[in-house]
């Protein structure tokens, strides 16, 4: 029955794929589906939580089938079309692009490794058995999502998260799954899936491929793969919204903006924190407001990506009675010792080097260098091409970035640590590590999208056997 939950739960995120917009990549159909899918089965089990009706496999499979039935109905004559878009590819020996295939050869057999090794092991990190697993196990056992761990405080930190990411653990568990692992695969896949098929939309295959090798080879995250954690899923989120968003504000292709739309609901669905990114992205929907006046557009995407953010919080409040306390100390002003501890941190995260128990090369390897790399000659190639030319596909990325960063920045700098009871460089050394997943795929997309890595990388882009 696992491989019935998880069929639907992508055939699910199909159809709402298809109902706005048509023509995407397999690249596309991979990560989003699953991505959307998930976070759809989650609101199930929440608005069935409100609704008062238990969890079950009965239950799950009829909503799913009535929903596809229903959006597949609503969207029936734009599906009776679908097969104008799709070809047989014009295969032809001598056009194979010899680097990509062994780029695609390496992912392939890393992805494979990786798999192996997550699907072994049971979960054993203890936010997960602490919480998120504990979580999922008992909302399938006992079909709610109020669970009676409520009761006596029992819950872990998880569970005053949105439920997104333990609901997909208690998703598995309703149609029989042993462990949930399973869902860090999927979301894995989503996740360079998603990314590649973002780079090529403004490259070539060489450098998707090549981008996504890099993604996927960042130290900390690659480990991440095989564990039960929230933190890949929550980049494989960010990264889809944010880069659909950008595609969506740089090509004007609908079925982009409506894709960033709904997974920055569901990024705001899985962590709360991840609000920085929200805000990063409503802030580039209203700059872009004050050029195109297009105002049904900057609504629409503003009350898609915040809603679910009111629903939980009012939920916490009315049903749980656990809304989320104050967690910061606005009052701590400019503190130049906490400065100094953040400050040190983020600079051996981004540029290597030790500081405390933190080795930033070995956490994210080449990553943000790279970025910065690239940054730096996109500045000086300014002066020979032009603003125009070096900025045209790079300002919104640019913009994400920086703006989620300094209000990522922001979260932890005044942080209280009373209330999280524990000391800012052990923050730091934990939570703001992992939470710099999420900006990987942002810093990888700008590397291998600027216009001094296209410079770099054409003629990879035409070594063929033909050429």
């Amino acid at each position: 029955m696992l491989a019935v939950g998880i069929i639907l739960c992508y055939l699910l995120g199909l159809s709402l794929m298809y109902a706005v917009g048509r023509k995407y990549s397999l690249a596309e159909l991979v990560g989003y589906s699953f991505l959307i899918g998930m976070g759809l089965e989650t609101f199930f089990l929440f608005f069935l939580d409100i609704a008062g009706v238990k969890y079950s496999q009965g239950v799950l499979i009829g909503l799913n089938v009535f929903s596809i039935v229903a959006i597949c109905g609503a969207n029936y004559k734009n599906l009776l079309t679908l097969k104008e878009d799709f070809k047989a590819p014009d295969f032809s020996l001598k056009n194979i692009n010899l680097v990509a295939v062994f780029l695609f050869c390496l992912i392939a057999y890393l992805f494979y490794a990786i798999t192996v090794k997550n699907l072994f092991w049971p979960p054993t990190e203890h936010d997960t058995i602490g919480s998120f697993d504990k979580l999922g196990r008992i909302m399938a056992a006992e079909g709610k999502l109020k669970i009676s761990l409520y009761q006596y405080n029992l819950e872990g930190a998880g569970g005053l998260y949105p439920p997104l990411y333990h609901g997909s653990f208690a998703y598995v568990y309703i149609f029989g799954a042993e462990m949930p692992k399973i869902i860090t695969t999927l979301f894995f896949v989503s996740l360079l899936t998603t990314f590649y098929s973002a780079v090529k939309n403004f490259t070539g295959t060489t450098a998707a491929m090549f981008g996504t090798f890099i993604l996927m080879l960042t130290p900390e995250l690659f480990s991440h793969a095989a564990l039960s954690l929230g933190n890949l899923p929550t980049t494989a989120y960010v990264s889809a919204a944010a880069l659909a968003t950008i595609t969506w504000l740089e090509k004007r292709d609908a079925k982009y903006f409506w894709l960033g739309a709904i997974a920055m609901a569901f990024v705001i669905w899985i962590r709360s924190d991840t609000i920085v990114f929200t805000a990063a992205a409503l802030l580039l929907v209203a700059l872009d407001f004050f050029k195109t006046k297009d105002w049904k557009n900057t609504i629409i995407y503003g009350a898609i990506a915040v809603t679910p953010f009111i629903l939980w919080n009012l939920y916490l409040k009315l049903k749980i009675g656990a809304a989320q306390a104050g967690k910061f100390d606005l009052g701590i002003g400019y503190n130049t010792e906490r400065m100094g501890v953040v400050t040190a941190y983020v600079k051996t995260f981004l540029f290597g080097g030790q500081h405390g128990a933190v080795d930033g090369g070995q956490l994210y390897g080449l990553v943000f260098i790279l970025f910065f790399i690239l940054f730096v000659v996109n500045l000086i190639l300014i002066y020979k091409v032009g603003v125009k030319e070096i900025l045209s596909d790079s300002v919104n990325t640019l913009l994400f970035f920086f703006v989620s960063f300094a209000l990522y920045f922001a979260v932890f700098y005044f942080i209280d640590v009373k209330v999280q009871n524990a000391p800012i460089a052990s923050l730091m050394e934990s939570s703001f590590k992992r939470g710099m997943f999420c900006f990987a795929p942002i810093a990888v997309f700008y590397t291998f999208t600027s216009y001094a890595s296209a410079l770099a990388l054409a003629k990879l882009e035409n070594f063929r056997l033909g050429k």
